[in-house]
């Protein structure tokens, strides 16, 4: 039986792309002294709203993961970022 599920599980990753270990964006900050990124493949999810853009990323257990909230004036400016984020993500993907 396991050598079956082993089989099946082999020969079917064989038709997917796997996620890249590592896949950093940059965050929009105004401060000019460092930047900071986060690894899209940690992302858990995303909330937009007309005041901001969260990203939730690298849970674990125990409500161990962190957030990013990013200030926006508008839906509009959010849809860009997730764009951005989408973009980096494909490149990552290739």
């Amino acid at each position: 039986m396991l050598k079956t599920i082993t089989a099946i599980l082999l020969a079917s990753s064989a038709s997917y792309t796997l996620a890249s270990p590592f896949c950093p964006w940059k965050l929009p900050s105004a401060d000019a002294k460092s930047d900071k990124y986060i690894n899209l493949t940690v992302v858990q999810f995303i909330q937009l709203n007309d005041e901001e853009l969260q990203i939730s990323y690298g849970g674990g257990n125990l409500g161990s993961g962190h957030d990013v909230r990013l200030p926006t004036k508008n839906r509009e400016e959010g849809t860009k970022l997730l764009k951005s984020m989408s973009d980096t993500a494909k490149q990552c993907d290739k």
